[in-house]
Parts: structure tokens; C-alpha cells; sequence
């Protein structure tokens, strides 16, 4: 359902425990913002979870489609969180914004096209956000920054916590809610980062990208020897 169908995505938060699960990251992320009060950490507390969230979920062995559903109704949340947020990216959240809009529209009106152009765009999706972090890369003098590390990590750690704590309490999958709203997605924050002006603001969503990368590459492992211990049962 979630990355096929975006209406359908978003008409799932009409369920407590799909809302609980992509509000409560966003509040605890930005109380996180608050504090570290960097212009950069607050673009990636307010962008949308991973795009690759359904892959990682795969790879977790989390429900796939649960994560794509609570992936795409965080791309829809954050555009109005990042037009006050991050007023000098303006310009391009309002066309991120218009791109999802037609896209959602196309995908709920005419199916078969929208079945038709899915792997394309699942190519063209990955395409980008090796894009945007070059780009992200090479606009960051200071790429290993130690402080850029610890605050990426400070909201991989606070981001899924409160997605997994949100879906328990209100009867959801925990482990969905991790990879589909408690992640965020480092090439939208970089890519905005980038284009509201911030020096250096890739840092730290380059930073996240390393940290997620390294989180996800433990947990596949983590689900493996379970799985390889299970077998030999």
C-alpha cells in the first residue's frame, strides 16, 4: 500500500497507531533541534524518513509495505514543518511539494501508469540521493566533524525510539515504525541544507547517511545470526 498508493498512506493516519507513530518523532526530534539550535540538525529533525526505508525494512525484516505506508505520509508532514523551519529552502520545498502532489494525483487516478513508471522511478530515486550527497559532500568543508557525528547520531537514536515507543503504546509494529517514521532521509536534508545557503550544513546529514548506512549494516546482521540460530533449532 504506502509507496504505491500515497492517498491510501495518508488516509492510514486516521489510525492512532500509524499517527503516533510518524507525530512522535517529529516533536521529540524537535525538542532535540531546540536544543542543539543548529539551523542543519532542525531541516533534518523536520525532513520526511528515509526514502530507502521500504529496502532497509526488507532488510530488517521489518513489514515492508507498513514502513512504505509511514514513509509516505512523513513526506507529506514535513513539507509544511520545513516551509516555517527552513524559510530559506522555500523555494525548493514548494517544488518537492508540487512534484508529490501530481505524483500522488497520477498514482491514485490512473494505476496502470503508475505501475508502469514504478521502477523507473524507484531507479531514478536512488540517482538522486547519491546526487544529493556528493553534492552535499563537496559543498562541506568539514566532513569529518566530530560534533556533526554525534548530534546525526544523538537523532538516529531519538527518531527511532520514539517512532518504536509510540507504535508499542498505541498497538502498532514497532519495528516498521523504526525504518518508516523514526529514520530521516539524509539527501532531502542535505539537498535543502544546500540550498538554503547553510555553510557546511551537509556536515551533518552526510554524518546521519554514515550512521544510518552503519545502524542498518548491525541490524542485518543482528537479523541474520537470529535467523541462522532459529534454523539450527
Amino acid at each position: 500500500m504506502g509507496t504505491r498508493t500515497p492517498l491510501l498512506a495518508l488516509l492510514s493516519l486516521r489510525r492512532a497507531r500509524n499517527l503516533g507513530a510518524v507525530l512522535a518523532p517529529y516533536a521529540a526530534l524537535a525538542v532535540f533541534a531546540v536544543f542543539v539550535d543548529d539551523p542543519a540538525v532542525t531541516i533534518l529533525a523536520f525532513s520526511p524518513s528515509a526514502l530507502v526505508g521500504p529496502r532497509i525494512a526488507r532488510l530488517l525484516g521489518a513489514r515492508e509495505e507498513s514502513a512504505g505506508a509511514l514513509m509516505t505520509a512523513t513526506v507529506v508532514i514535513s513539507f509544511p514543518l520545513l516551509l516555517v523551519a527552513a524559510p530559506g529552502a522555500r523555494p525548493l520545498v514548494d517544488m518537492s511539494l508540487f512534484a508529490f502532489v501530481v505524483g500522488a494525483a497520477v498514482a491514485g487516478a490512473i494505476p496502470t501508469v503508475r505501475d508502469a513508471m514504478l521502477p523507473v522511478l524507484d531507479g531514478a530515486r536512488y540517482v538522486a540521493v547519491a546526487i544529493a550527497l556528493v553534492a552535499a559532500f563537496l559543498a562541506s568543508p568539514q566532513i569529518a566533524d566530530p560534533r556533526a557525528y554525534l548530534v546525526a547520531a544523538g537523532c538516529l537514536v531519538i527518531g527511532p525510539l520514539s517512532a518504536a515507543a509510540a507504535a508499542r503504546i498505541f498497538g502498532g509494529d514497532p519495528l516498521a515504525a523504526v525504518v518508516g517514521s523514526g529514520t530521516r532521509d539524509p539527501a532531502v536534508a542535505a539537498g535543502l541544507a544546500v540550498g538554503a545557503g547553510l555553510v557546511g550544513g551537509g556536515t551533518v546529514a552526510l554524518a546521519y547517511a554514515v550512521s544510518l548506512a552503519l545502524a542498518t549494516g548491525v541490524g542485518k546482521l543482528l537479523v541474520g545470526g537470529h535467523t541462522r540460530r532459529e534454523a539450527a533449532r
